[in-house]
């Protein structure tokens, strides 16, 4: 190893250990402690209660209220089906504060794999050596930008579990690559977690008639329900829905379209409370519909990378949620566009790509928009992002 490649690893050994230090020591010092609120609480919670056998009081609001208050102020409530609160279990078995330190341990070597699977499927060290106008880049400055892109920190921060759903994307990418539907399907219905992140795509594929993918995807599926069952009871069918319909609970769980970065967002910040109920679910269903519908009539196996972060950008505009730490998801189809367009020598003269790509990696832009509640405008990045590589997909290759 040369003096430069020492020092770039020293460089990015030294941001990745402040990064991760300052996730796991600034937690918060007690649990009356309201300064830095952490939303692995929730599944912190979640997990004890499945622990306890408490599972079919899962979505009993104070019940999860009860368990929270042993180790944190309530501040968020568990919304996801009983088969994710098992994967948080063992963290129990930890006191809260080691539990929050092994989860982000855990989340920052899920960001490693992704990062080394997106390195070595992708063009995007490429891309950023044209970005660089040829000073060297490695796998290590791409972990940093991967670490320090504000909804990955965010993610970090406040342990989320936004990285699993990254890494389900990333082996769904390779899956599909490699012309295996039935697994890409499957490994899609373990992202349920986030149901809104997974319907659209599953639409997408759907209105595409790919029965292989469809297949596993339902299969996967049917068999987490039995686990929600085995979890929480039948009674979960039926308890589970309605935290979503109920407008007590919608209120408690404090569902703010302001800072979603999707459609539904930027209708709420265009129309507010001007807008009738009905009309604003209307233009949101229109306008859902026909994303989705245009990103898999247009979508060409020849061109798939292009055409799945297409999708993957889709599916975060038309879910019902997608807040600031979702959008860590972004760092997989980004790479992947910018990759193929590099290929194609067309990286650099892309302008509405290269601004977009400004808005989404300068910290101050998500940190501002977040102060002022106008984060749901972070959608028409997105749009723009979905148009580039759509028209991309679409346009003849230019001859080498």
């Amino acid at each position: 190893m040369n003096g430069a490649r020492i020092v770039r690893f020293a460089a990015v050994t030294l941001i990745l250990v402040l990064g991760l230090s300052y996730a796991i020591l600034s937690f918060p010092s007690n649990r009356e402690d309201t300064s830095r609120l952490v939303d692995f609480s929730e599944f912190y919670a979640a997990g004890q209660m499945v622990r306890e056998g408490e599972g079919k009081h899962l979505y009993d609001l104070r019940a999860q209220a009860e368990f929270q208050l042993r180790v944190a102020p309530v501040h968020a409530f568990y919304l996801r089906p009983p088969f994710e609160a098992l994967f948080f279990v063992p963290f129990t078995f930890l006191s809260y504060k080691m539990a929050y330190a092994a989860w982000v341990i855990a989340s920052f070597t899920i960001l490693l794999a992704v990062c080394r699977v997106i390195r070595k499927n992708t063009n995007v060290l490429e891309a950023m050596l044209q970005y660089t106008r040829g000073i060297p880049v490695d796998a290590g400055l791409l972990l940093v930008i991967f670490l320090l892109f504000e909804p990955t920190m965010d993610c970090f921060l406040i342990g989320q579990d936004s990285m699993l759903m990254l890494l389900i994307y990333t082996l769904i990418f390779l899956a599909l690559k490699q012309g295996r539907d039935i697994e890409a399907g499957g490994i899609l219905a373990c992202g349920l977690f986030k149901f809104h992140l997974v319907l659209p795509f599953v639409a997408i594929f759907a209105l595409r008639r790919r029965k292989a993918f469809l297949l596993g995807f339902a299969g996967a599926a049917l068999m987490l329900v039995a686990i929600s069952i085995l979890v929480s009871g039948p009674s979960v069918l039926i308890s589970y829905p309605r935290m979503f319909f109920d407008s007590t609970a919608r209120q408690l769980m404090g569902f703010q379209p302001e800072y979603a970065a999707n459609i539904r967002g930027l209708l709420y910040l265009v129309g507010g409370k001007r807008m009738p109920t009905p009309l604003m679910s209307a233009s949101l269903a229109v306008l859902s519909a026909f994303l989705l519908w245009i990103a898999a009539t247009t979508w060409r196996d020849e061109e798939f990378e292009l055409c799945f972060s297409a999708a993957v950008v889709a599916t975060l505009l038309t879910s019902f949620h997608a807040f600031v730490y979702d959008l860590s998801l972004l760092l997989l189809p980004v790479s992947i566009a910018i990759g193929k367009l590099a290929e194609r020598s067309n990286l650099l003269r892309n302008i509405p790509l290269n601004v977009t790509l400004i808005l989404l990696f300068v910290p101050s832009v998500h940190h501002f928009s977040i102060i002022y509640h106008v984060y749901a405008l972070m959608s028409l990045v997105l749009v723009v992002l979905f148009v580039v590589m759509t028209r991309a997909s679409v346009q003849p290759v230019p001859a080498v």
